[in-house]
């Protein structure tokens, strides 16, 4: 019986271990700063931005967009100006 204790304390100490190895499940969500405006100029969900104000900012970093020489070749192709263009000939040579 004390055995079967142990075993389960050690098996709760090594996921505990183990989800901090990982870290938070998830990304912290970012929340755009943008209050909704009435007629009158004043905010109509104060509340929610008050709360909004209590949490830390995050600085929103531009996101990357990666594409491939493939994406080229296909606009390349499908573009008018460029389907016959020396640059598609030279992106098929690579």
């Amino acid at each position: 019986m004390q055995r079967a204790e142990m075993e389960e304390l050690r098996q709760k100490a090594a996921d505990l271990t183990a989800l901090q190895a990982i870290g938070p499940r998830k990304k912290p969500r970012i929340e755009p700063d943008i209050p909704s405006q009435t007629s009158n100029g004043l905010s109509s969900n104060s509340n929610s931005n008050s709360l909004l104000s209590s949490r830390p900012q995050l600085p929103l970093k531009p996101r990357v967009k990666r594409i491939t020489m493939k994406d080229c070749i296909f606009l390349l192709e499908r573009e008018k100006e460029y389907c016959k263009s020396d640059l598609l000939y030279k992106a098929y040579l690579k």
